[in-house]
């Protein structure tokens, strides 16, 4: 499964009622979340006789959450936050070594509905799938 599968398991399972798109804003409804994958750190490798066996991955996610409202866009976007950062271990059966908020929620921008979104980023360090 995907790191943004992933999110959106642990933002459901935690009470975020308003909607998840993976990779995608659609142009409604008007409140939802939007998780997207946007660069990685490098692989975490440790001692190995073979290349290209990192033990670890650093994908980089951003979660934008839209509303018309601004305090309820800011609000949603910190309850991500916090059900986020600092989490480790097994997420759909892959391990998660931590996510990790690179900044708190901010004012990200105003679309062209006038609809609200606030953003923060996470670096996420997670097994690598072909190191096992």
């Amino acid at each position: 499964m995907s790191t943004l599968t992933d999110f959106a398991t642990v933002l459901s399972s935690g009470g975020i009622t308003t909607p998840v798109f993976k990779g995608t804003m659609p142009s409604t409804p008007d409140d939802l979340i939007g998780l997207f994958d946007y660069s990685a750190g490098p692989p975490v490798r440790g001692m190995s006789d073979q290349p290209g066996r990192a033990l670890a991955v650093q994908p980089y996610v951003q979660l934008v959450v839209r509303d018309t409202r601004p305090d309820d866009a800011e609000k949603t976007a910190r309850d991500c936050m916090r059900l986020l950062d600092g989490r480790g271990g097994i997420i759909n059966g892959v391990h998660y070594g931590g996510i990790f908020a690179m900044q708190s929620p901010f004012y990200f921008r105003l679309d062209e509905a006038g609809r609200v979104n606030y953003a923060c980023n996470f670096r996420v360090v997670k097994a690598n799938a072909s190191s096992s």
